[in-house]
């Protein structure tokens, strides 16, 4: 009996890269579909400008995203004045749907990565589940 042994760790590292970018775009991409619905649910649109503002940044090397947006009063319509209540319309985005965004990372992590069997057992795979998944999602 003849065993190869291949080794396809670089081929799995870079795998893994890709899907990581692929995984926190579209929690991105998500977050601003997400955020847009709770800006007005929680009636924090007067001309829609903040709404329409909201952004988000991959940070491949810290493998995290920044969402936000650069309106002036932003800051305000979230934490409120001293004349105003408070609408955490991002925090609300992240907190409130974070299942939303460990299913996007669950998917996309596991993406290119099959299960190997040999013999009827079953040996592996990207072996993810969202409870090992913890997307690094900041406010800016």
């Amino acid at each position: 009996m003849n065993v190869k042994i291949i080794d396809n760790t670089k081929t799995a590292l870079s795998q893994h890269e890709i899907n990581m970018l692929r995984a926190l775009y579209g929690i991105g991409i998500k977050n601003q579909e997400i955020v847009t619905k709770v800006i007005t649910s929680v009636g924090a649109v007067d001309t829609g400008r903040l709404r329409s503002s909201m952004t988000y940044e991959v940070h491949s090397e810290s493998q995290s995203v920044t969402v936000g947006t650069d309106v002036e009063y932003a800051i305000y319509v979230h934490e409120g004045t001293s004349r105003m209540r408070g609408r955490p319309y991002l925090m609300d985005s992240i907190l409130h749907f974070i299942k939303e965004y460990e299913e996007i990372a669950v998917k996309y992590l596991g993406d290119g990565f099959k299960a190997l069997d040999y013999s009827g057992m079953d040996i592996g795979g990207a072996g993810l589940s969202s409870s090992m998944i913890k997307p690094d999602i900041s406010l800016r």
